[in-house]
């Protein structure tokens, strides 16, 4: 059970509720022509989607330029399809533990994501039956949006200024050695799960 001065709790998205496969996505460009394994990581991107992680470039932008890596025809469904291969699954018994926590705890999402990955995933796994993204969450906070990705120290800041939270009173859940770090230096309580950890536990 979180200590009794805990009023806010923080998801990472990928690696935490969502479930990943790297290689499987980087399999399925391969397909398409394109080694895109210097540019792909589970915690932060490189180059080119590194930039569209930070919203520095557009869904169209993205696709018009991977498509030019690719160096053969093909179409933004293809892009699309290869890029979902990463996002495996976000298991029905952790929006149901972040529902239930939400009835006591303020709850935001904290994530390193890009537009296209966010848009897909919202619609998929927390606009169904009946649900709205804000049920689960009080608010996400996004690289794409905020133009910075983890570990950054400016985004954390931005998070800590905009929802006006002591780190102190909040756990913050991720899977990166680097972001955990990172929040712990600024006095936010972290923990990290494992790749496809059950953490309820930490919560019963």
């Amino acid at each position: 059970m979180l200590a009794s001065h805990i009023d806010t709790i923080i998801f990472d998205f990928g690696g935490v509720l969502l479930n990943l496969n790297k290689q499987a996505c980087v399999s399925a460009f391969a397909e398409l022509g394109c080694d895109i394994a210097p540019y792909m990581d589970n915690y932060r991107q490189k180059g080119l989607f590194l930039l569209f992680e930070e919203g520095k470039i557009s869904n169209d932008e993205f696709f018009r330029e991977l498509k030019k890596i690719v160096g053969k025809h093909c179409t933004d469904e293809d892009i699309m399809w290869a890029y979902k291969q990463f996002l495996t699954d976000l298991p029905q018994e952790k929006l149901e533990l972040i529902l239930r926590l939400h009835q006591r705890y303020r709850i935001f999402l904290f994530s390193n994501i890009n537009q296209f990955v966010f848009d897909y995933c919202r619609q998929k796994y927390f606009e169904t039956q009946g649900h709205t993204l804000s049920d689960f969450f009080d608010k996400t906070y996004l690289s794409f949006q905020m133009g910075v990705c983890k570990p950054d120290e400016r985004i954390f800041r931005q998070m800590i200024e905009d929802a006006a939270i002591d780190p102190r009173h909040c756990f913050y859940l991720d899977d990166s050695t680097a972001n955990i770090e990172a929040g712990m230096q600024l006095g936010f309580n972290c923990y990290q799960p494992k790749m496809n950890e059950n953490f309820s536990f930490l919560f019963e």
